[in-house]
């Protein structure tokens, strides 16, 4: 992972990288990120729209269509606000000072999960799969049909 907080992938169909969310954002049909908390970054491939999922919410932010996944990071996921607010690089630096730095496809998990009474101090985090964390978040959060 970088010092920035967030990961840009090659995209992914959503009902490939993330099946238990399928339907939750049927507008967004590609994954294209995702942050070290595990937000995840989606994008629209008819319509250039990209959102984030706030995924211990089960809610996304759109943030209007960006001509491609690196206009989108360098506007959006770069913006000083956006990376103090959401992606919360000070919370995050306390984490990896605790767990140490993150391999490819790994995220820093709060547990117990927020939604079930976590308090999301940096020592309460353990270090997960993006992927399995993303499919156990939203079978617990779903179903969205």
């Amino acid at each position: 992972m970088t010092d920035e907080g967030f990961r840009v992938i090659e995209p992914q169909p959503m009902a490939r990288a993330m099946p238990a969310w399928e339907g939750a954002f049927p507008q967004f049909d590609l994954v294209v990120g995702y942050s070290d908390l595990g937000h995840v970054f989606m994008a629209d491939s008819a319509s250039s729209e990209f959102a984030v999922l706030h995924t211990y919410r089960a809610a996304a932010k759109g943030y209007g269509a960006f001509g491609d996944v690196a206009e989108f990071a360098d506007e959006v996921l770069r913006d000083p606000g956006f990376a103090g607010y959401v992606l919360r690089n000070d919370h995050v630096a306390a984490i990896r000072e605790l767990l140490g730095p993150l391999a490819d496809e790994q995220v820093y998990i709060a547990t117990p999960y927020p939604f079930l009474g976590g308090s999301e101090e940096p020592d309460t985090y353990s270090v997960g799969q993006v992927w399995v964390f993303l499919d156990v978040v939203g079978q617990l959060l779903g179903p969205w049909a």
